[in-house]
């Protein structure tokens, strides 16, 4: 068994999607000049989904995807360029700058509603140390 970032979710599956994920392939589909990689994750997914119902395209591998997508095929980047800008790390400041706002309106929320800060069980949460991918 190996990890594929981007595939898999623990409550959502092929029978109950997720609907962001939907949304944006729909748009993508019907917006974007090209959608090669979005294309070659979709057939991940059919493989993946064929071992359990949830190894799904996440919601950030969906992103991913559409987002080098959009870097390839929008005519500001050569090819080279986009992928440079993938290597250099663009996909990361994307999702840490998604979370940062999520986590900023959870903060608010909870201010607002006079709620504590809520903290996930600690086995609700699993660390991927480096190298422990190379493993499988």
């Amino acid at each position: 068994n190996k990890l594929i970032m981007g595939i898999g979710h623990k409550i959502k599956s092929v029978q109950n999607p997720d609907m962001r994920v939907t949304i944006i392939k729909e748009y993508a589909k019907a917006n974007f000049p090209e959608t090669g990689i979005l294309d070659f994750a979709l057939r991940v997914e059919e493989i993946t989904t064929k071992k359990r119902n949830n190894l799904i395209l996440n919601v950030d591998g969906c992103i991913a995807a559409c987002f080098v997508d959009l870097l390839r095929g929008c005519g500001a980047f050569t090819r080279e360029e986009a992928d440079a800008h993938v290597e250099h790390g663009v996909l990361n400041a994307l999702f840490v700058l998604g979370r940062s706002i999520g986590f900023i309106a959870h903060a608010l929320d909870q201010k607002r509603l006079k709620q504590g800060l809520y903290r996930h069980p600690q086995e609700d949460i699993s660390y991927q140390l480096p190298g422990s991918l190379a493993r499988g």
